[in-house]
Parts: structure tokens; C-alpha cells; sequence
């Protein structure tokens, strides 16, 4: 997904949307890798739920979505899902205590599976369709058993024929439209007994579009990279379509400036996967531990993660965090931590300093007299076997001397204080076509604001 604030964001933007995944900001030329990952670029847990064993359901937006898509995008689902790709992502598993220190929704994210292509005969035969039309069919689809019904795990990717224009609000009075300012994008839909996970897919073999959404030579490479980065994104924050703040619904999720979501700090870097005896072009996706865009772990491979990942510390005092190590791959033996990347007039230890995987330790950061006021960020990392990983957390200094790292008012990096405690990243700028750089993705931007803690 991809969202983006405007220049000028007031709180009265909140709303809940779909979250899109970028194009180039000057239009449907490259869709432009993320050079390096942004400083401090890290996932927080804010509480919602994960998808556990994702079961990937294929839809054809009719008979005339691009035969290789109808053909391809099953048996890739299926290889992708049950693959390498997707042993790694425990480390967001979500039996952990989420950012506001409530308890996770307890699940585990393994392997999955897909089932044949379904194409649908939707009722709505134009070629310039809104995101609501879209969630209104695929939800009577549903009724009327043309598509199975949902579980908690079941995603619904739908691609759609060349030449089919998708468009939404884009949170500042105009639109947001496919082939312009986003590739694609994941939604949900509040559903009984159980929401509606869906990705939207524009075809991007054809007609101008794979411009934009991919570099590769085949097109249907394209549809591929754009396709993991959803999925991955589903996993990882299933409910987002639902979240009006940085808190349940919402799950895994870096609220500084464009960030966004796992797969939007790696925006439109390739990788390949191969699973099924073939290999296939996917969109590399942020590892917290790795501090890395990332297809794969290593071997005898781990990860760190703190539970809760914040506390606020008073100017002179102490907090106390709970680290945990988890296996990812192998047997990763003794994993001796430390506590070096600690920011100005903040100190930090382990105990233990030494642990395994599936065990905690407490680290206990201590916070100077004269620290500055505000929020910051601190790297701890953890090595065993020759493999290092890594976790952040961050501490709000209450008592100290004016304003910290956090721009300000205790805001995070890469922000500004609006006042109340609303932040917005820093760095927007006027376009020629009357946008913010990031503005014309605005339908999201909401998850981009974060609320100082005090």
C-alpha cells in the first residue's frame, strides 16, 4: 500500500481508507525504487491483527482481464504463498504487547495457499469504476456464493482488465486514479461474522500503466512485484482499511513520513522467490531484525523485538523494556545483546546480556538530568553464529531541557507538531499539478499522524 499526507494536514482529515502503493510522484514514468531505506525506517506494533495462514483467493474482474494474468497469477499465488518468502515473517508475530502496551492479538504468521482463479461477471460493465462500486460487488459477489465466503485468513487480490480506470477520494477534495498516482492497493471491508481483506490490481502488462509499475522487461513480472507487495501488506496489516488512528485496527505499521507500511519502505525494489521449480519477481519487504529490504532470512536466523516498544522516562530516571528473541530459521545458539546505539543522554543495559531464542531480557535505559525533551528513537542489537539483528524502541523524555530529536513538542523523527500532539512529517512540498510531493496520496494519510505520549 502507499499513503501520503498533504502539505497542510489538520486533524479533522481522519478517516479510514484503502492504503495505495505509489507511483513515481511525477506521474505513470518509473515507479521509482526507494533508494536506501529512510533513517529510523522501522515497524511499530499498534495492536491490530495479522493474517495467520493466508488464503489466497484469485478474482478476474471478468473474462477480459490479460490471458498470462489469468494464467500466471494462480500458480503464483499458490508457489509464493508456501515459500521462503514467507518463513520470515515471524518475526511480526503478534504475541507481544502492541505500542500503547496492551496485550497483541496473539498470532503466528507462517505459510499459505491459494485456490484456482474465480472470474466473476461483475454487474458493473463501465470502464471507470470507484473503490466503492469494487467493494460493493465483490461483497455481493460473496453473498450470492459466486466467491467463498471469508475467514479470517481468506485475501481477495482482484485484477482487472486493460484499459479499466480505478479511482477514489484522495482526501483533499479531488481523485485519486489508477495509472496516475497509485499501481495498486489493499482495502477492507466490515464484514460479519468476519471483515473482508481485498487487493485491488490494475493491469500493469499494457496500455501505459507497467510505465509506472515496474521496471521489468515482462509484464507480467510487473503484475507479480506489484501483487507480493500487497499480499505481504494484507498479512502484516489486515485491517488498515478499518484504522483511524495508531492504534487496533491497525497492526504493523512506521508512522514517519512516507514510510507507511512493510512493503512501502522497500517501494519497487525487485527480488526474486523461487518456489514451485520456478522463480518469481517479487517486490523485496522490510525486515525489522535485518534492518534490510529482504526476500529471505538466513540460516540459523533470528529476530528481537521489544514488548511493549515505548516508554516515557523522566529527565534523570529510568524505564525498564522487555526484549524477546525469536527463531526464524534453524538453531541461532546463544545470542549475546547490546545495548551501543543508544541516542545523547541515553545509557542502556542488558539482563541478561546473554539469552536463546524464545527467551527475554530486561533492558534498563537511563535517561540524563539534562536530556533534551521529546521522543527519540535507540537501536539495541542482538548476534549469535555469525548473524546481527536488530530492534528500536523509543522513550519520550518528560523534565529535561527544551526539544529532543523528534522535531520538537515530542514528536518522532521526521516530524512536526501541529499542536495537541499531532504530527506530520516534514518535507512536503507544492508540485506543478497543485499536489504536495506526497499529497495526491492523502486517502491514507491519517496513518502517517502519531500522537505524542506523555
Amino acid at each position: 500500500m502507499r499513503i501520503f499526507a498533504a502539505a497542510v494536514l489538520l486533524p479533522t482529515a481522519l478517516f479510514a481508507a484503502p492504503h495505495l502503493q505509489r507511483m513515481h510522484p511525477e506521474g505513470a514514468v518509473s515507479r521509482a525504487p526507494v533508494a536506501a531505506p529512510p533513517a529510523n525506517a522501522y515497524l511499530f506494533y499498534y495492536g491490530g491483527h495479522v493474517i495467520s495462514n493466508i488464503k489466497v483467493v484469485p478474482v478476474m474482474w471478468g473474462s477480459s482481464v490479460p490471458s498470462d494474468v489469468q494464467s500466471t497469477m494462480p500458480a503464483f499465488y499458490a508457489a509464493v504463498a508456501n515459500s521462503s518468502f514467507f518463513d520470515w515473517l515471524a518475526e511480526y508475530d503478534t504475541n507481544i504487547l502492541d505500542y500503547g502496551g496492551q496485550q497483541g492479538t496473539n498470532q503466528h504468521i507462517g505459510r499459505g495457499t491459494a485456490t484456482q482463479a474465480v472470474v466473476i461477471t461483475p454487474s458493473i460493465t463501465a470502464t471507470a469504476i470507484t473503490d466503492a462500486q469494487i467493494q460493493s460487488e465483490l461483497s455481493a459477489q460473496i453473498s450470492a456464493g459466486h466467491l467463498p465466503a471469508p475467514d479470517a485468513d481468506t485475501y481477495y487480490p482482484i485484477a482487472f482488465p486493460a484499459g479499466t480506470s480505478i479511482s477514489m477520494p484522495d482526501g483533499n477534495g479531488g481523485t485519486a486514479t489508477s495509472c496516475q498516482q497509485f499501481c495498486a492497493y489493499h482495502g477492507t471491508i466490515q464484514h460479519s461474522p468476519t471483515n473482508i481483506f481485498y487487493g485491488v490490481l490494475p493491469n500493469v502488462t499494457t496500455d501505459g500503466c507497467q510505465l509506472g509499475c515496474g521496471a521489468n522487461p515482462n509484464g507480467i513480472d510487473n503484475v507479480t512485484e506489484v501483487a507480493s507487495h500487497e499480499m505481504i501488506e494484507t498479512v502484516t496489516d489486515a485491517e488498515v482499511g478499518l484504522a483511524t488512528n495508531n492504534a487496533p485496527p491497525l497492526a504493523w505499521y512506521d508512522p514517519q513520513g512516507q514510510d507507511g507500511e512493510i512493503g512501502d519502505i522497500c517501494n519497487a525494489t525487485s527480488g526474486a522467490v523461487t518456489a514451485s521449480g520456478k522463480s518469481w519477481v517479487v517486490q523485496q519487504i522490510w525486515s525489522n531484525s535485518q534492518n534490510a529490504c529482504v526476500t529471505s532470512a538466513a540460516s540459523n536466523d533470528f529476530s528481537l523485538e521489544f514488548s511493549p516498544s515505548t516508554h516515557a522516562i523522566a529527565a534523570g530516571q529510568s524505564a525498564s523494556y522487555t526484549l524477546e528473541a525469536k527463531a526464524l530459521s534453524g538453531s541461532p545458539g546463544s545470542i549475546t545483546l547490546s545495548a551501543s546505539g543508544m541516542p545523547t543522554g541515553f545509557t542502556g543495559s542488558f539482563n541478561p546480556a546473554t539469552i536463546s531464542a524464545g527467551q527475554t531480557s530486561t533492558l534498563t535505559v537511563s535517561v540524563d538530568s539534562s536530556a533534551a525533551n521529546g521522543e527519540d528513537y535507540f537501536t539495541v542489537s542482538g548476534s549469535a553464529g555469525g548473524v546481527s539483528r536488530e530492534a528500536k524502541g523509543t522513550a519520550t523524555v518528560t523534565g529535561g531541557s527544551g526539544s529532543g530529536g523528534g522535531g520538537g513538542g515530542g514528536c518522532p523523527p521526521g516530524t512536526i507538531d501541529l499542536g495537541n500532539g499531532i504530527c506530520i512529517p516534514t518535507g512536503c512540498s507544492s508540485s506543478g499539478n497543485g499536489f504536495a510531493w506526497l499529497g495526491a496520496f492523502a486517502v491514507g494519510a491519517f496513518m502517517l499522524l502519531r500522537r505524542r505520549r506523555s
